[in-house]
C-alpha cells in the first residue's frame, strides 16, 4: 500500500440540505453534484478513499428546535436550534439524488444519539450491518492517510469543526473553497469561518 495517501471527505451531501423544498436547503446545493462526483472519481482512480459523513438523527434530537418548542434558528444554551432534519432512515437523510454513492468507500454517521450534539465528522463512526465499527480517525490511520480533502456543507459548522479536528489530529487539510456552502444564520458566518480556517493553516483550493 502506498504511503502518504489522500482521502476525500464529502460532508453531509443529503437531501435535507441540497433539495430546494427543505427548510435547511443551502443555496446552490443542487448544482455541486457534478463537481463532487468528478472529484470522487478522480480520488478513486488514484486508489484513495472517498468518505462521506451523514447527519443521522433520531426523532426529538437535542439540536432540533421542536424539542424545546422553539422556532427554527432560535438560540438555546448558546447553541442554534435547527429545523428537524436528516432523521435516520428518511428521505431527508439520504444522499442527494444525483450523488454517485457507488464511489463511496466508507460512510460515517453522526449525531445518532438524541442527547448529544456534535458538528465534526470525527466524533462518530461508521456502521457495518448496523453495528458500530471504526471511527473516522481509525479509518484514515489504518489506510495511511496523511492528507484530507473536504467538500460541501456547512462552512461554519460541520466543515469548520471537521477541519479543526483534522488539524488537531495532525492531518494536512485541503478545503475546496468554491464547493463548500454556508447556512449563514448570522451575517459574515462564511467569511469568519474561512478566516479562522486559514489561521489553522488549512490549504484552500
Amino acid at each position: 500500500m502506498k504511503t502518504n495517501r489522500e482521502a476525500l471527505i464529502v460532508v453531509d451531501y443529503q437531501n435535507d440540505f441540497a433539495d430546494k423544498e427543505w427548510a435547511l436547503y443551502v443555496n446552490g446545493g443542487e448544482k455541486v453534484s457534478d463537481y463532487i462526483n468528478n472529484i470522487m472519481k478522480q480520488t478513486r482512480d488514484k486508489n484513495n478513499l472517498v468518505i462521506t459523513s451523514q447527519d443521522w438523527h433520531p426523532d426529538n434530537h437535542i439540536s432540533f428546535a421542536s424539542r424545546f418548542n422553539l422556532n427554527p434558528f432560535d438560540i438555546k444554551d448558546w447553541e442554534v436550534k435547527w429545523p428537524d432534519h436528516c432523521v435516520a432512515n428518511t428521505w431527508g437523510s439520504d444522499f442527494y439524488k444525483d450523488f454517485k454513492k457507488e464511489l463511496v468507500t466508507n460512510r460515517v454517521y453522526k449525531w445518532y444519539d438524541k442527547n448529544i450534539d456534535s458538528y465534526s465528522s470525527f466524533g462518530w463512526k461508521e456502521f457495518i450491518n448496523w453495528n458500530f465499527s471504526k471511527s473516522l480517525e481509525s479509518i484514515l490511520n489504518e489506510n495511511k492517510i496523511k492528507i484530507v480533502n473536504i467538500v460541501w456543507l456547512a462552512t461554519e459548522y460541520c466543515d469548520f469543526y471537521t477541519v479543526k479536528d483534522a488539524i488537531e489530529k495532525w492531518f494536512e487539510v485541503k478545503l475546496h473553497k468554491s464547493w463548500i456552502a454556508s447556512v449563514n444564520v448570522n451575517p459574515k458566518d462564511w467569511e469568519n469561518a474561512i478566516k479562522k480556517m486559514i489561521e489553522m493553516w488549512v490549504k484552500l483550493i
